[in-house]
């Protein structure tokens, strides 16, 4: 790889193209000569030219420019390449010690986390040109072809929440529930994934606060619509010849709908979600909930931390293409008003989530009550407003309700 970097250092010095390594996250994959590459950013940063390759010569005694050797672009892909091969290399090869020692679970942790990350070290940051009409008159082709087959977004099959973002969930999003505990906001997520399930998306589900099975009773309640309820379901009072003949009138043949949980002790990182975004293929990613996931690296305070998985799990939204609704606690600024709707500033630890996200709902319910209000915070790509969902858990069903409707 040295010698690539020096054809790649010495080709940015000769074509002056430093927003092409700007914009490809290049400090993560130069090796022997990335304190070159820093003089270099620092000096254009400083200057908004590139430095002079006699100036790198005679800080850098041991850099040799390379006269002729093309574009920027065609060694960073290069670079890219040999990084990438060496860096599979060097995990595969770990994995595989790991899986010798017998430590099976490990490994495949392993292998997740380090391709994870490894994807997202050779990322580049995507740009578009206004004035291309031709790129303008693609993106507006697809989205009415989007609109015609009915996959523009996911609807929710609330009225309220689809007519507030009527163009549905859409890929690249981040949204947030937000709510005090025990209002449902976890019911209410599940709900929204069925919906997108029973349209043909496939969702995933990531939960940190209960088990896999405690999900599945939660997401076929919901699937039932009646056939039984959830109390029922977590009795172990199903008839299970009545269970086959659902799965097979129902769920065979339908987009697959993946939970996972952190039962076996493992954190969840961005990281690992990640992981399992390749390895499912999600068209919807639910994370519940956001206060107890961990971040790929340690941080210093509870608000850090928490600024941190945000904006990882926006990037990762982004960078897959991918709606992702991250479930958040809120914090009561007086403890006897816990029927009362959150405001922006109590989500738990950090504001950052609600910065990052493309819409935030916030919830509440008062104390024994089957009705939910909703309303929305922050929506970047609709309108503001609330609605009212009355809810019951045990039999899973949810009717939108309008508020002239409950008075």
């Amino acid at each position: 790889m040295a010698n690539t970097e020096s054809k790649l250092i010495s080709a940015v010095l000769e074509d002056k193209q430093v927003h092409v390594l700007l914009q490809a996250n290049v400090d993560k994959i130069l090796r022997t000569h990335n304190d070159i590459w820093t003089f270099i950013r620092n000096y254009f940063e400083q200057n908004g030219s590139t430095p002079p390759a006699s100036l790198v010569v005679d800080k850098f005694r041991d850099f040799e420019p390379i006269p002729g050797v093309g574009a920027t672009k065609h060694h960073l892909e290069e670079l890219q390449a040999e990084f990438l091969t060496d860096s599979l290399k060097d995990i595969l090869r770990n994995t595989a010690s790991e899986v010798q020692g017998g430590e099976g679970v490990s490994a495949l942790e392993h292998l997740i986390t380090k391709t994870s990350e490894l994807k997202k070290d050779t990322a580049i940051i995507r740009d578009i040109d206004v004035t291309d009409i031709e790129s303008a008159v693609a993106y507006y082709e697809n989205v009415q072809k989007m609109q015609a087959a009915g996959t523009m977004g996911i609807k929710t099959g609330l009225p309220g929440f689809d007519n507030y973002l009527p163009s549905g969930i859409m890929p690249g999003q981040l949204g947030v529930f937000l709510a005090y505990p025990g209002i449902g906001k976890s019911w209410l997520s599940l709900y929204f994934a069925v919906q997108a399930w029973k349209q043909g998306k496939s969702p995933l589900i990531i939960s940190l606060e209960m088990s896999e099975t405690e999900v599945r009773n939660r997401v076929f309640t919901i699937m039932g619509e009646g056939l039984w309820s959830h109390r029922q379901l977590s009795a172990g009072e199903v008839n299970i010849e009545d269970l086959r003949r659902w799965h097979t009138n129902k769920l065979e043949g339908k987009p697959e709908f993946h939970i996972i949980s952190n039962d076996g002790g493992g954190e969840v990182t961005p990281s690992v979600i990640r992981g399992k975004i390749d390895q499912y293929k999600p068209d919807l990613v639910i994370v519940d909930y956001l206060q107890l996931m961990s971040p790929n690296q340690k941080a210093d305070s509870e608000v850090v931390r928490m600024k941190n998985l945000s904006r990882e799990l926006k990037m990762l939204a982004i960078g897959d293409e991918i709606p992702i609704i991250a479930i958040s606690s809120a914090t009561p600024d007086d403890v006897n008003k816990l029927d009362t709707v959150p405001t922006l500033g109590q989500t738990a630890w950090s504001r950052q989530i609600a910065y990052d996200a493309d819409w935030v709902m916030a919830l509440g319910r008062g104390t024994n009550s089957d009705i939910i209000e909703c309303v929305f915070r922050k929506n970047r790509n609709g309108f503001m407003g609330e609605f009212l969902v009355q809810v019951d858990f045990d039999k899973g069903w949810y009717h939108y309700k309008d508020f002239e409707d409950n008075k």
